[in-house]
């Protein structure tokens, strides 16, 4: 049997659920697969920016965001020291979000972000995310459902899911597919696009 959804987002990192929760803002239901069966375990990312933080505060999430990044009143500069114990060799200084908060109320003439960006890892955004996603009656997410392949023609595409808990297979029927699904990208190579770059 096969599942009709207007979305299939396929990914569930910080994109894939950003990208969720914007088309449940805008009345599009969803269905979210990632591959792994929770949310990262692994340090990545360092820096929200500025501009990812006013798409979250619209989103409705950029308090609890913020509630677990790094505490506002830590500066991010980023020093070269010669060992832990040595001596300072350069420091390239980055205010704090307090410092950065003050700047937008002193600069109001347009040209400041309406938010001041956010260091946090994303160990710690994507459970936020996850629970406004499982939250939202739009939004069906499933972790521990993997992309496979897909089939395309003229009324949409109809992908082919695999479940890790039994190895179960399901095929969705969407308008949309969403490949959400970072550098090693199944959907990527479901299509044939190559990989850019360096793996």
């Amino acid at each position: 049997m096969t599942r009709h959804v207007p979305v299939l987002v396929a990914g569930g990192g910080p994109v894939g659920m950003t990208l969720a929760l914007e088309l449940a803002r805008r009345g599009v239901r969803c269905l979210l697969a990632e591959r792994n069966p929770a949310t990262t375990q692994h340090p990545k990312m360092d820096i929200t920016n500025a501009r990812s933080m006013e798409l979250f505060r619209r989103l409705g999430v950029a308090d609890a965001l913020r509630a677990v990044a790094v505490p506002e009143d830590s500066n991010f500069d980023v020093a070269w020291i010669t060992t832990l114990a040595g001596h300072e060799l350069h420091r390239f200084r980055y205010p704090s979000v307090e410092d950065w908060r003050q700047l937008i109320r002193e600069t109001n003439d347009g040209t400041m972000p309406a938010e001041p960006s956010m260091r946090v890892s994303q160990v710690e955004i994507e459970p936020v995310l996850q629970r406004a996603v499982l939250a939202h009656p739009l939004v069906e997410a499933r972790w521990g459902v993997a992309f496979e392949d897909l089939a395309q023609d003229a009324g949409g595409v109809t992908a082919t899911l695999r479940r890790a808990a039994d190895g179960g297979t399901e095929r969705v029927r969407c308008a949309w597919l969403a490949g959400c699904d970072g550098g090693t990208s199944a959907v990527r190579r479901a299509l044939g696009i190559p990989l850019e770059g360096q793996a």
